[in-house]
């Protein structure tokens, strides 16, 4: 093999991982919009819980603010999971 097809090999080989990389990225930021709108969804949820914490009886308020918890702590794995796709 000569020089230029040695060169047009390296060069088709980086045009074909540039173009891989492409669609990965493309794919990736579809992923975390996707991660990023229902963690918005889970957000306002939420604060919902919240604002109804403050507004009843002590027992309503500790389930209240299990749920709150626990959706927290999904929101916060779906904020990491979407760091993890940059």
């Amino acid at each position: 093999m000569d020089t230029r097809e040695e060169m047009q090999k390296i060069l088709d080989s980086l045009a074909q991982q540039r173009d891989e990389l492409i669609v990965q990225a493309h794919l990736a930021k579809l992923e975390a919009m996707e991660e990023w709108e229902s963690m918005e969804g889970k957000l306002t949820q939420l604060r919902t819980k919240a604002s109804q914490a403050s507004n009843v009886a002590e027992d309503a308020a500790k389930d209240i603010k299990a749920a709150a918890k626990q959706l927290a702590e999904e929101i916060s794995r779906g904020y990491d999971k979407i760091r993890k796709l940059f």
